[in-house]
């Protein structure tokens, strides 16, 4: 008898899936930055308060306050702008794998799951909902989803193979 590993085999859509996953995480940190951006641009905006403490109010440093805003806002939008650019790039190449899959539902499920960010009872309900017994079996549509889910992977590992994307 073989010694069991405790350490998992790597299956063959490993890879597309930790693609489409980078992909997704991509998406929010931008939108994560975006909304820094947007935080700091209030804060430029805002009015100063005023200094109540009796201290003298200038900078120790050799820029002030709005300087190291000023610069901050600048090097975040640069950011966004470097990684917006390469998320249309990943964008494209993976839309254009997905554009050539054979089953609707399986693009939908990747299209919903990693690029829209929904979860796994919206994309159910989407695919499934007009089915006449969809509310007494919904875990069963679930379920399926999951399978979907699966094979679109399956899909996109032959695809990504064929065509070197």
């Amino acid at each position: 008898m073989a010694p069991q590993s405790d350490e998992k085999r790597p299956k063959e859509t490993d890879a597309i899936k930790h693609r489409l996953e980078n992909f997704a995480s991509y998406q929010r940190r931008i939108d994560n930055l975006i909304e820094r951006l947007a935080r700091l641009e209030d804060a430029m905006n805002s009015p100063s308060t005023p200094n109540l403490s009796g201290m003298p109010g200038g900078s120790g440093g050799s820029s002030s306050k709005t300087e190291r805003q000023v610069v901050r806002k600048m090097e975040l939008e640069r950011q966004i702008s470097d990684m917006v650019a390469e998320e249309k790039k990943e964008r494209a190449a993976l839309e254009l794998l997905i554009s050539l899959m054979e089953k609707p539902d399986e693009a939908t499920v990747i299209e919903m799951h990693y690029f829209d960010g929904a979860k796994w009872w919206p994309i159910c309900a989407a695919l499934f909902s007009r089915e006449p017994d969809y509310e007494k079996r919904a875990d069963k549509y679930l379920k399926r989803t999951f399978k979907i889910h699966g094979s679109a992977l399956q899909s996109l590992t032959r695809l990504q193979k064929e065509t070197g994307a």
